[in-house]
């Protein structure tokens, strides 16, 4: 006679059952929400060292190419009012966040002008020496509306730096590249190179790197990938407000501090001691943070995560960084900070007489 399961074995049989289905239920809980928070640092974690590493490495070519002031289509009228290839902007982005305009030369195009062409400072063009090896093909690298930047070779006490629009590609059969004349168009470029007289007869000249880093956070204005809940931090190429040929950089960074250490003031501290918030802009006075004194630049990124903790258990709020001090408002984003130091040896190479 075969015997069926009595009622009490199969009430203890369901709870062994159910202990089990719940003990891994919970375990496979708990990994999924391990797994979740893993991921989403490792973001972060990729996120903030691939912004700091394109940061830092525009950061080290400021003014390469340069004597750390440039004149002409950056310039904001006189000579003295030249604007500095390392341009700060504190606090004026979203949620107080910074910004940052950098201006070197192109490494990779690196040409001469023709001595022999002696140019007035109302010339339209300039010329370069086709007899020197690949200015040829470096010429005809130039597209029009980009930036045109030279520095003067022939006297190494003057600082000039100048910097046109090209207004067309140019000529590698001529050797000519057709700019803006400064002297109607720029101010402090007529300041530094006024009518009747010539531009510099030993310019290096390059295509001018013009990057301004800032944090888009506004889906109102119809300009870039950004939102409140989705901050990108972008890059812009023409020095111009924000538009559509922006570049996202990182995705999911809340605030960018940059920080600014001046020769003759201790570098080395960890805290904001002989760091300063902004770079002034030149004058005929020597202030505490004059440009030509610039030594080192501290970018700080604060990135948060691409989502919420699922669970809403953790609690968050945005962090204070530089001398930012945002809103303390609770939120359930991971956060991770990371910062870098970066020398700007090319601000310093000559000085200002």
């Amino acid at each position: 006679m075969k015997r069926a399961f009595t009622l009490i074995e199969l009430l203890i049989a369901i709870a062994i059952g159910t202990f089990v289905v719940g003990a891994l239920y919970a375990l496979f809980s708990i990994q999924l929400k391990q797994f979740i928070f893993q991921d989403l640092q490792m973001e972060m974690h990729q996120n903030v060292r691939l912004g700091l590493d394109i940061l830092s490495r525009t950061g080290r070519t400021a003014g390469l190419g340069t004597t750390g002031r440039i004149v002409g289509a950056l310039g904001a009228g006189g000579e003295a009012n030249a604007l500095p290839a390392v341009i700060s902007y504190d606090g004026t982005g979203p949620g107080g966040s910074d910004a940052i305009t950098i201006v070197s030369q192109d490494p990779n195009l690196i040409m001469y002008a023709d001595p022999d062409e002696l140019r007035d400072c109302t010339d339209n063009t300039v010329a370069f020496d086709l007899e020197r090896p690949g200015n040829a093909d470096k010429v005809g690298e130039i597209a029009a509306q980009e930036f045109l930047l030279c520095s003067d070779l022939s006297n190494p006490q003057q600082t000039r730096s100048l910097m046109w629009v090209a207004q067309s590609a140019g000529d590698a059969t001529t050797g000519l590249v057709t700019v803006t004349d400064g002297t109607t168009a720029y101010a402090d470029f007529s300041s530094l190179c006024p009518v009747g007289e010539n531009m510099p007869t030993a310019m290096q000249c390059s295509r001018a790197d013009v990057v301004t880093f800032y944090i888009d956070a506004d889906d109102t204005d119809g300009v870039g990938p950004g939102s409140d809940e989705h901050p990108v931090l972008m890059m812009d190429l023409d020095f111009e407000s924000p538009d559509d040929d922006d570049v996202p950089v990182v995705d999911n960074v809340e605030d960018m501090q940059i920080e600014y250490c001046f020769f003759g003031t201790d570098c080395s501290s960890t805290d904001s001691a002989g760091w300063t918030n902004s770079v002034d802009s030149y004058s005929d006075s020597n202030t505490a943070n004059d440009p030509d004194d610039l030594y080192m630049l501290r970018f700080t990124l604060v990135v948060r995560s691409s989502r919420e903790d699922p669970s809403n258990a953790y609690e968050g709020a945005p962090l204070a960084v530089g001398n930012n001090s945002p809103t303390a408002t609770t939120d359930h984003y991971y956060r991770q900070v990371l910062a870098t130091e970066v020398s700007v040896r090319n601000m310093r190479v000559l000085s200002w007489l």
